[in-house]
């Protein structure tokens, strides 16, 4: 194996939780100045938790996150990135759970939600951006309720901090709070004293 696949994990992991913090802040805000804003909170939820879920694979193996290979005809040297990610294809956002299972261990709490979460995702992406839909309350709880757990849980980290690096306002104390309150988010019990522990600092 290529030396520099063992850097895939980690880069899949920082870009997956820097992606889930964006949709988080964007699903906390009102859209009036930012139209779809809440929309592609959506998508970008969805795009997270694939890239995540395939990091924590990767970590057992690079390898394990494709379905097909290149041909070794396809290069004169040891595979490298570039033609990983050209010939190969990766596992598919539904397919996820169960690779993750059978490499890991792992079972996903809460699979229903996290496979109706890619069905509304798809539906956004390719059919139409339903304007009824109540996008940021489904991306708030699938964010917190679900990814967050599953972030706790494989490296002890909370999605919290990563929406608070998209804008100096401080979420913890306003917007983000109210929203997790008036929607009875049930948060992680270690995000949760991660809240209250910076809202004290910061008051």
């Amino acid at each position: 194996m290529n030396p520099e696949t063992k850097q895939v994990s980690q880069h899949m992991k920082e870009f997956g939780l820097h992606i889930l913090g964006r949709a988080i802040y964007d699903a906390t805000f009102s859209e009036m100045t930012r139209p779809f804003a809440h929309m592609l909170s959506v998508v970008d939820a969805a795009h997270g938790a694939e890239i995540l879920i395939k990091a924590r694979i990767a970590e057992e193996h690079p390898l394990l996150i494709f379905k097909s290979y290149p041909k070794s005809n396809t290069t004169k040297d040891v595979l490298s990135i570039k033609e990983l990610f050209k010939y190969g294809r990766t596992l598919m956002y539904s397919e996820l759970p169960e690779v993750l299972w059978a490499t890991t261990g792992y079972r996903i709490k809460e699979l229903d939600r996290y496979q109706k979460f890619g069905e509304l995702r798809n539906i956004i992406v390719h059919i139409s951006a339903d304007r009824d839909c109540e996008a940021s309350t489904e991306t708030l709880k699938f964010a917190l309720e679900v990814l967050d757990y599953i972030v706790q849980d494989f490296w002890g980290e909370s999605l919290i901090y990563y929406s608070q690096q998209w804008d100096d306002v401080i979420i913890y104390e306003g917007y983000l709070r109210e929203q997790i309150e008036e929607l009875n988010i049930q948060v992680h019990p270690d995000t949760q004293k991660q809240i209250e522990s910076l809202d004290l600092t910061l008051k």
